[in-house]
């Protein structure tokens, strides 16, 4: 049997997201990331060596023409996503792009459209829905485990953005510093990926309202985000914090019960999946949640590759995504005016 062909992938970005691209793409049979880019040559000479990558660059530019590979896996900031889509798209090679794919509905349906254009594939990495639990409360929803659901509520509430004893300085703004001066923050860089979870689980949104606060001093940005969201029979409700003392220090550390007619779902932080049914049977649902951050991303890279390979439609391809990004940016709409966003037929 003839051997299949290694992927060449170039990694763009080597700040605090990339240490987990490069860890999931080693465990993707048949890839390799051969060289990476960043203009700051000691986050990516350090990456460099950490993962034995010989090649690196300073410039998109630079990495296209002194390199060919087979797939772009970009990594950098959200706000320079449309700038290095833009000049990747030349090569006619596939991409995957870190959520959001901009941080405009204007930028990321020009992105989308080009590669449409182009017919260059691309996909975006929004991995959560690829977390172990949700993949499982997927599965026993589609094995109609709680019969019809009508109720979800998701939510990760935590002491991200203000001291703590064990970090004083924070937990999250030393490894991101630019979540300080982000205007847009808790919706754009979390939310987004519930919204997308959400679709992933119970399907599109007819209507959202959400209310939003700023207590911590430490970011200009919100860090308290309520949402209610409709989604056909499924009234959620989004509840999310980085503000919040007294919870797990991660923000990873989320928590879901999902109702239906025939029982519940319940996701305690520590990952751990109950169902509760109707009948007063109670049956744990086993998840192995062992180094579930890194294999979130694993998901969603292994996806697309394994699209790539057969050619199948990406889950989360530009279309898709927009539809999540549409109803991220417009959480801010309704919050500044306090009103209720709707889709579709009034």
């Amino acid at each position: 049997m003839q051997r299949q062909k290694a992927l060449r992938v170039a990694l763009l970005g080597c700040g605090f997201a990339s240490e987990s691209h490069l860890k999931a793409w080693r465990m993707v049979p048949g890839a390799e990331v051969v060289a990476l880019c960043d203009p700051d040559p000691g986050k990516r000479e350090a990456r460099a060596r950490e993962f034995g990558i010989g090649r690196t660059f300073a410039s998109v530019a630079d990495l296209l023409r002194e390199i060919e590979t087979d797939a772009y896996d970009i990594a950098t900031p959200h706000e320079t996503h449309r700038a290095v889509a833009e000049q990747l798209v030349a090569a006619g090679k596939p991409v995957l792009c870190q959520k959001p794919l901009a941080d405009t509905l204007e930028d990321a349906r020009a992105i989308v459209d080009l590669y449409a254009l182009r017919q260059v594939r691309l996909m975006v990495n929004e991995n959560w829905r690829w977390r172990v639990w949700f993949q499982e409360i997927k599965r026993q929803l589609q094995g109609g485990a709680i019969g019809e659901p009508f109720y979800a509520r998701l939510g990760i509430r935590s002491p991200a953005v203000v001291p703590t004893v064990d970090h004083p300085d924070t937990l999250l703004i030393p490894r991101q510093p630019r979540l300080k001066t982000m205007p847009r923050l808790l919706i754009l860089e979390s939310l987004v990926h519930h919204v997308d979870t959400m679709r992933f689980l119970f399907g599109e949104v007819d209507s959202l309202y959400v209310q939003t606060r700023s207590p911590a001093g430490t970011v200009i940005g919100e860090s308290l985000v309520t949402v209610v969201i409709n989604q056909g029979p499924v009234l959620g409700l989004l509840d999310e914090s980085w503000v919040s003392y007294g919870y797990p220090q991660l923000t990873s550390a989320e928590s879901m019960v999902v109702e239906g007619s025939r029982g519940s779902l319940f996701l305690t932080t520590d990952g751990r999946l109950t169902l509760h049914r109707a009948d007063g049977r109670i049956e744990r649902i086993p998840v192995d949640t062992s180094d579930f951050y890194v294999r979130m991303y694993w998901g969603a890279i292994n996806h697309f590759v394994e699209c790539l390979r057969t050619g199948a439609p990406f889950q989360t391809d530009g279309p898709d995504h927009l539809k999540s990004l549409e109803i991220t940016l417009r959480a801010y709409e309704s919050a500044r005016d306090n009103s209720v966003i709707r889709w579709g037929s009034p």
